[in-house]
This record gives C-alpha cells, structure tokens and sequence, in this order.
C-alpha cells in the first residue's frame, strides 16, 4: 500500500544550483545508489533541459541520457524529473523509467505549464503542477489556479515557497486552502527553503495537519543542498517519519552519501541559514536582491536590512539588478559638506614632501623592509580600509565592514571615512562625500583605492607612491591578512582600475613600492 506521506529527494535537481548540476557522473550514480538503499519514495535526478548535456551534468535532453545513471536495482524508489519553461514535445512517452515529471514556472507562465502538462500526461507521465513564490498569490488567484489545475487533473500540485517566506501559520493557510479547493485525488507537494531556519519545523507541522486521506510529497535534499540558503534537509525529515510513522527509510546510507560527496561541495561553495536571506524573506522579496548585495562585499547586514525594507511591492517577485543598484547607490549617497574637511586634508599633506598610498595586497608581505626604509617624517602614509604593520598616519575607510579592526588598532592613527558610513561611526577625524568619489568621467568604480586617488586628486596631488596595490596575481586577488579578503574578485574590476588609472589619472607621477599589474 502507498504511503500516505512520502519523500521526494531533490539533491541533484535544486542541488545542482550550487554546481551549475556538475556533480560528476560518479557522484550522480552514487548518491542516486545511496537514496535508492535508504528506500527514499521519489528521486528526482535532475532537470530536464532544452539541449543535450555532458555525463558529469544532472541535466537531460531526452529520457534516454537518463537510463545510463541509474541503478539496476531500483528497490521501492520512483524516479522524477523536472522541467522549466522548455518545450518538451519532443519527449519520448513513459516507459515506466521516469514515472514523475514536475514543471516550475513563474505565474505569468501559468499556461505554458497547463499546455506542457496536457503534453506530458498524454504521453503517459505523472505530471506535478509547480506554481513558483506561491506567497506572490492573493487567496483568490491561488483558487482559480486551483481550478485550472482540476480542469487538467494531473497526479499532483505542489506549495512551493520559492522567497522562504513562510512561517506556521502561512503553512496552515495555504494548505487548507489547496486542501478544500483541489480535487482528493490529486496529491499535494510541499517543497520549503531554508530563509528562515524553519524548513524541518514546517516540514513536521505539515505532516501534522495534512488531512489522512490526501497523499502528500515532501521535498528534501541531502544536507538541505539547494540554491543558497538551502532546502529541507531529507536526513532530518527521514528520521522523523521514522520516529513518528515507522516508515522505514534507512538513514545510513544517507549519512554515507552527504559525507562522501556533499559535505565536501559544501566545504567549498556553502549553503544554509544566513541573515541577509532571512530578510530577503521577512520583506517577501526575490532571494537574489539579499546575493546581489553581498556580493558588494562592503555591506554590513543592516546596511542590507536596510536597502531591503526600501524594494517596492511591484519589484518583490523578480530580481531587477538596475532598480537595487539604484537604491544601493542612493543609500550610499549620504549628502554631507566637506569643504572643511578637505582643507584639513590639505593642510596635513601639505606637512609632507611625499604621500604612500597602502592598500591591503599581499605584496606587503615582502616588502616591510622596502616601507619602512622610506622616510616618515617626509611621508604622509595613507592606508585603505585597513592598518598596516607599519603604521599609516591616516586610514581612509570606505567598508563598514572593516571598521572594528581599524578601531582595534588605531591609537594615533586619524581616521578619513567616506560619507555613506557617517550613520554609523561618530569617532572620525574628517569625511568625504561618497558619491563625489566613486565617478570617473561618469563611470561609477567604488574600488576604495581609487576614490582616495580621486580625493588626492581633487586637492592637487601630483605625485603618489604606492603599496600593496596589487591588483590580481596568478588569476586572483591576494591581500596581506586573510581576513580582508572579502572584496569583489571580479577580473574585469581590475581591467576598469587599471585603463581609470591610465586615462582620469595620466596627469599624476605614480611610483609602485611593491609589484603590481598597474604599474
């Protein structure tokens, strides 16, 4: 007899998020063995895919590429796929070596997944309707979606929360709205991200209130492997339905599988709970704004709390790079007078024959002798978002992020910030305006090195030396102290710094203390 509650693992399908589904065709075959033994009700090997794929990819362009990694033994287990917006008439009919097929689609593509549908069942598979941000529907919506899905009559209908977004309650009301509104035969799937930590406690509550004559499926993956934050982890939820309905998964080759082959993808591209995502979440918004400002490396998390509470209603359900560049550079646009401040500045260099610029590369490892031979009573040294081991006179910080290691070690040390960081730090000596320092000939460039070039520049410095500023070496960027290295590693950031340098900057004498890809 069917289990009322089963288990759909999705490891290599919304695993392969984090390796673009390059798993190695060792690794596709393993794990699937590995889930097989553990008695897992679904698996779903991967995506079904608009073209033909290499071996190592858990992608396929026909049923065909699929037979090749799958284990002779079958035991209790069922087979999935799943697509997204690609046309699959092509598709040979069920031979029985796929039984389930799901479609994920965004809901202004709502009849591409009935017509894809209709196609699939008529060819003999076991069709799930996917409708993705399931928290992007008003209660109305959801039941005339509802009402076309019964129209169609597929095996099952899946509550996917693609933002995260959902707490106990939410859970509860959108199922009993599926529940009363979808036809009893048809099973309901329930696939839940990580956002809020709450994946395994939603995961357990549905089990909790799904009605005794539904089937359901739930969704899980090996160490909760999805796209950042990550799923519902299939070991926690297998060892629950253990306890609570002797289901008999078999855990230990799940254990084998996450400590073979996904505790060790996790060691190098890692997935969980973060804040940023919780709050990508608690604002109901596209996960990929909370990546995108990261990705800045310069944020502090309520400085992305705060960028996110600003994203509008109408931009929430897909991710518009120009709209959050837009509020991030108007965040960090903090109007502040520094005419003052600049004088200061001036007036200090004015002491010195000579100013070093230190950035944070790895070449000042070496080259300690080499700084400290230079004359410090005739050299104004200024360092970028950090403190060397040789002293600085002044650090001018851009990053809020490196504001505690500064204040750490700052002793005499003035300290020159940059107007976005003026919510948050009251102990500076001057400030400078952000948004007049990150524009080169009206390209924006918020690489910290050069905004302080281009204050120097603004006050009529003609002649700089510099150190540290390395650039990229042997394909990456290295920094002095592992521990700064959070910047953007982007190979044409350094290209853009370099021809910036050249051409906004011919007019200054630059001499490099220390070897770097700018000189």
């Amino acid at each position: 007899m069917e289990q009322h509650i089963r288990l759909l693992d999705c490891t290599l399908r919304d695993g392969g998020h984090i390796v673009q589904g390059k798993f190695g065709e060792k690794v596709i075959k393993n794990t699937i063995k590995s889930l097989v033994e553990a008695g897992v009700d679904i698996i779903e090997v991967g995506f079904l895919w608009d073209s033909v794929c290499d071996k190592d990819t858990a992608r396929y362009y026909t049923i065909e590429d699929v037979k090749r990694i799958l284990p002779k033994d079958k035991g209790r287990s069922h087979f999935s796929l799943m697509a997204d917006f690609i046309d699959l008439e092509h598709l040979e009919p069920c031979d029985g070596t796929i039984e389930f097929i799901r479609l994920s689609f965004k809901r202004w593509r709502l009849d591409w997944g009935l017509k894809t549908a209709r196609i699939l069942m008529d060819k003999g598979y076991k069709v799930f309707i996917n409708p993705v941000n399931n928290n992007v529907y008003s209660d109305k919506e959801y039941i005339e979606v509802l009402e076309k899905v019964n129209e169609l009559h597929p095996y099952g209908f899946s509550i996917v929360d693609t933002f995260g977004v959902m707490r106990v309650n939410d859970l509860s009301h959108r199922y009993y709205l599926v529940e009363n509104n979808l036809l009893p035969d048809i099973t309901i799937g329930v696939h839940l991200h990580e956002n809020l930590g709450l994946a395994y406690n939603l995961a357990q509550h549905m089990t909790q209130i799904a009605s005794p004559t539904r089937k359901i499926v739930i969704d899980g993956s090996l160490l909760g492997m999805g796209r950042v934050p990550g799923n519902l982890c299939i070991e926690q939820i297998a060892d629950y339905m253990n306890e609570q309905y002797a289901t008999g998964y078999t855990l230990e080759p799940i254990y084998d599988a996450i400590d073979d082959y996904i505790a060790p993808i996790k060691a190098k591209e890692p997935w969980g709970y973060a804040i940023p995502y919780a709050l990508s979440a608690k604002y109901y918004l596209h996960r990929t704004y909370a990546e995108h400002l990261i990705n800045k490396k310069r944020l502090k998390t309520k400085d992305i709390q705060r960028i996110l509470s600003q994203v509008d209603a109408s931009e929430a359900e897909t991710f518009n790079e120009e709209y959050i560049d837009k509020l991030y550079m108007d965040y960090m646009d903090v109007k502040y007078d520094d005419k003052e401040d600049k004088k200061t500045l001036k007036e200090i260099l004015a002491g010195y024959k000579n100013v070093l610029v230190m950035a944070p590369g790895e070449s000042l490892k070496t080259a300690k002798d080499k700084i400290q031979s230079i004359n410090k009573d005739d050299t104004c040294t200024i360092a970028v978002n950090f403190i060397p081991e040789t002293g600085a006179d002044i650090v001018f910080l851009t990053n809020m992020k490196r504001y505690d290691s500064i204040t750490d070690a700052r002793d005499n040390t003035k300290l020159a910030i940059t107007s976005n960081l003026m919510r948050d730090i009251e102990g500076y000596d001057m400030a400078f305006e952000y948004n007049e320092l990150v524009y080169f000939n009206d390209e924006y460039n918020d690489d910290s090195t050069l905004m302080l070039i281009n204050l120097l520049s603004k006050l009529g410095q003609k002649d700089i030396m510099f150190a540290g500023f390395d650039g990229r070496k042997n394909g990456k960027l290295n920094f002095v102290d592992d521990s700064l290295d959070g910047h953007q590693d982007d190979p044409g950031r350094s290209k853009n710094t370099k021809r910036i340098l050249d051409s906004v900057f011919e007019g200054i004498n630059k001499t490099f203390i220390t070897e770097s890809e700018y000189q």
